[in-house]
């Protein structure tokens, strides 16, 4: 009961503080919320101060908390929302009604609907309205740690799960009593990992169809699905993948060989000093699946909370992160000169994360970082996580991989087979159906 106190005066605060912003030094307010709280949000904060000191007319008051998702849902249906937030488009449904479109800003600004990669904002439009626009995709790639890999006497690192194995195994042999070392680093509490790993198999979503033609879960008799999950537990049983929660420290540590991320953790490693390297995911038979986009889209979106006014600031906000000039010098530097780059370039370029805006990838900065460019995928790409983007299941789909994940690593059959993963996953398939049968009835 404290605890829910506490939530409800610090999202009460918060609403206070909205309700008084209204103009700083002559500039209009445009209040802006989202939940980068790490490192990167450190990043984010300086761009923005950069961006309230660079003109007179807008000042962007931003507020990053772990709280972003209570305070969307205490603060948007009494209209007292942030004006602009950072939002997962496959929330687009959760707060829908609450959503300003950003259709026009095409029309008010210097972007152009051509210069983004069409693959992610499709993602942003519903209804034949856009509702966002890219800033960040958070895809995941492989990073590896190439002493232990030489130190196994392992010269690439694998392209299929199968090598992941055996570099596991080998990377696992190093291990002492004073410093534990895994080959691989999988996460059995992290979703999008998770996901990330599973589809590299090959399987399709969790849940598959859509509203004309009905929805269906995906878990049964899915192949790929059960090669995941056997994969999986076989490493967590034979003592190649910790089940402690934190890996990041660990690779930080230099205790992990292989691990699948985001880019968020780069800088993580980056200042830990270990020798790393980032890839492509394996898949299950070393293909390559460029046209598959393994992860998410965050974007800018606007709330109901909004005013004309308001808006219309928070688009050059959005125009800016785009086309006007970022910092000059920032600690994340990994060695690049960002004299001259957008702020949208920066925060992609230092943070390794993939970007949406053709002309961001087209730069000689963008093209210059070749895991970017190996990362990047097509303008065509399908985007695969939990079920198709936008689909109304895919907070029920992640909740319920949530469960049975965890479940499986710790109380599945020792040496299982495909019959074993069928019999486990019946009861979390009902589970998906009756989601799904909820939204009919």
């Amino acid at each position: 009961m404290k605890k829910l106190v506490a939530l409800i005066l610090s999202v009460a605060m918060l609403l206070s503080l909205v309700s008084v912003a209204g103009a700083e030094g002559g500039k209009t307010t445009v209040v802006f919320w989202n939940s980068w709280t790490g490192g990167d949000g450190e990043a984010l904060q300086a761009l923005v101060d950069k961006f309230n000191a660079s003109q007179d007319e807008v000042f962007v008051d931003m507020t990053r908390t772990t709280s972003f998702g209570d305070m969307l849902q205490t603060a948007l249906p009494t209209n007292e929302a942030a004006d602009l937030i950072l939002l997962n488009v496959n929330d687009m449904n959760r707060y829908d009604g609450y959503l300003r479109p950003l259709t026009t800003i095409f029309d008010n600004t210097a972007l152009k609907a051509e210069d983004f990669s069409p693959a992610y904002l499709n993602m942003a439009y519903k209804d034949g309205q856009l509702y966002g626009i890219p800033f960040q995709i958070s895809t995941y790639m492989m990073y590896y740690n190439k002493d232990l890999l030489a130190a196994a006497g392992i010269a690439e690192p694998p392209t299929t799960f199968e090598g992941w194995t055996e570099a596991a195994e080998k990377i696992s042999a190093l291990s002492t009593a004073d410093k534990p070392i895994y080959g691989s680093g999988l996460f059995y509490c992290y979703n999008g990992q998770n996901q990330s790993v599973i589809q590299r198999f090959g399987t399709d979503y969790l849940i598959v169809g859509d509203a004309e033609n009905g929805f269906k879960a995906n878990l049964l008799g899915n192949e790929a699905l059960a090669s995941a999950l056997i994969w999986m537990k076989n490493l967590y049983d034979n003592g190649y993948n910790p089940k402690e929660r934190d890996i990041d420290s660990m690779m930080a540590a230099g205790q992990i060989g292989l691990m699948t991320n985001g880019g968020w953790l780069k800088g993580t490693l980056d200042a830990s000093g270990i020798n790393y390297g980032i890839t492509r995911l394996p898949t299950a038979k070393g293909d390559d699946l460029a046209d598959w986009a393994l992860g998410d889209l965050n974007c800018f979106m606007m709330t109901t909370s909004a005013s004309d006014e308001t808006a219309a600031a928070a688009e050059k906000f959005i125009e800016w992160w785009f086309t006007g000039s970022g910092l000059e010098a920032q600690e994340v530097t990994q060695n690049v000169d960002y004299s001259g780059m957008t702020p949208n370039a920066e925060w992609s370029i230092s943070m390794c994360y993939l970007n949406a805006y053709l002309p961001t990838v087209a730069s000689p900065e963008y093209q210059a970082e070749q895991i970017l460019v190996d990362l990047t995928p097509s303008e065509t790409a399908q985007v695969q996580m939990f079920t198709a983007p936008g689909t109304l299941f895919f907070s029920d789909a992640a909740s319920v991989q949530a469960d049975f994940v965890e479940n499986w690593v710790f109380n599945g059959p020792a040496n299982p087979t495909y019959d074993d993963v069928q019999s486990f996953l019946e009861e979390y398939q009902a589970d998906l159906e009756d989601y799904i049968a909820e939204y009919y009835n």
